[in-house]
Formats: C-alpha cells, sequence, structure tokens
C-alpha cells in the first residue's frame, strides 16, 4: 500500500536507479518509489527535473510547505486530473443542468451531515442541542426536492443559521454570542457572520 512521505530535514531528493533517495547531514534515506503516494516537504529540499519526471512517470504527488509550515504549491504528475480532461468534466457539470443540480446537492448534503456529527458530539457530552439536530436534519430531508441551485442555496442558508445559533448552546458564554447572519452588499450573496461581546 502507498504512504504519503514527510521531509522536515534539510538536503537533496535525487532519483537513484528506480527509487528515491534523499541525502541530508544524517545521511542517506532511500524510499522505493512504488511505496510512495505523495511528499510533503517542510525542509529546504533541493530537487531536480530528472526526479520530477520520475516522480510524474510513478504519479507521485509533491506538496511543498514554508519554513512555519504554510503550504506553498504542488507539483502533480502529468494524468487525466490536471489535464484538459478534468476541465471538460468540470464544464460538463456546469453546462448539464440535473448534473450540476446533483453535485450541489451532494456538496450541500456533506455540509449538513457534517453539522449534525458535530452537534451529536456535544450533546452526547451532555449539552441539549436536540431541537438544532431535528432542524438541521429537516433541512437535510429537504435536499432531495430542491429544483434548483437557488433552492439549495436557501435551505443551506437556513441550516447554517441553526448551527451557528447552537453556538450559544454549546459556549454558554455571554460575551461571545451569535447574534445573525447578513449579507455584506446589496449585489452580494456573501455573507458574514456576526458574533458580539
Amino acid at each position: 500500500m502507498r504512504k504519503n512521505i514527510f521531509i522536515f530535514s534539510n538536503g537533496e531528493l535525487k532519483r537513484k536507479e528506480n527509487t528515491l533517495c534523499f541525502i541530508s547531514e544524517e545521511g542517506k534515506k532511500y524510499v522505493p518509489v512504488s511505496n510512495v503516494s505523495a511528499i510533503y516537504i517542510f525542509g529546504e529540499v533541493s530537487i531536480n527535473k530528472k526526479l520530477l519526471e520520475f516522480l510524474s512517470s510513478n504519479e507521485v504527488t509533491l506538496h511543498f510547505f514554508n519554513y512555519y509550515g504554510y503550504y506553498v504549491g504542488s507539483f502533480y504528475p502529468r494524468t487525466h486530473y490536471n489535464s484538459g480532461y478534468m476541465t471538460l468534466k468540470q464544464c460538463e457539470h456546469y453546462l448539464d443542468r440535473n448534473k450540476r443540480l446533483n453535485l450541489a446537492r451532494k456538496f450541500v448534503e456533506g455540509a449538513l451531515s457534517n453539522m449534525i456529527r458535530n452537534l451529536a458530539y456535544y450533546e452526547n457530552r451532555g449539552i441539549e442541542l436536540s431541537t438544532y439536530i431535528e432542524r438541521l436534519k429537516d433541512c437535510l430531508s429537504l435536499l432531495s426536492e430542491m429544483q434548483s441551485i437557488e433552492e439549495l442555496m436557501s435551505v443551506e442558508g437556513r441550516s447554517k443559521e441553526e448551527y451557528y445559533r447552537s453556538f450559544n448552546e454549546i459556549l454558554k458564554n455571554n460575551y461571545f454570542r451569535y447574534v445573525g447572519r447578513e449579507k455584506t452588499s446589496e449585489e452580494s450573496t456573501r455573507y458574514i457572520t456576526k458574533f458580539w461581546e
């Protein structure tokens, strides 16, 4: 089974015949490329084009992070995921109303399911959240009936309102309370979530 490799030391990562070799002050470490799914680089690591070609041909992704651990970027193998194939599929789903709606429904369904799981976690620890959980479950059951993206967004908005309102029960802090969501401007559909002291 392929695994992720994390490199925190400084050094050089290179191809050595048909395996990966990491050279650092501690010496050389070898890893068979067939065992690697992705490499996460946090240290100062030198690489070359020969290595990138080797990683690409073995479908190994390379992710870079800066000194503070923030994501910088990635090198993806030349597969259908970053070729025109993915763009074509995205356009296909965008242009086909049913595919677009089904995909949007899945996103909202996933978000609602996670909200319900989070509230169930706190309810299992003695916080009374059953009213909020039931309202979220009601919203979840409505998704199959929605026939437009706008209707889905409406259900998602109501569910977020319930979810954020439950924070008042979880936190029980009068200085940090959820008071509502409001549009940032008349033209925008973006919302800001307001917590007040």
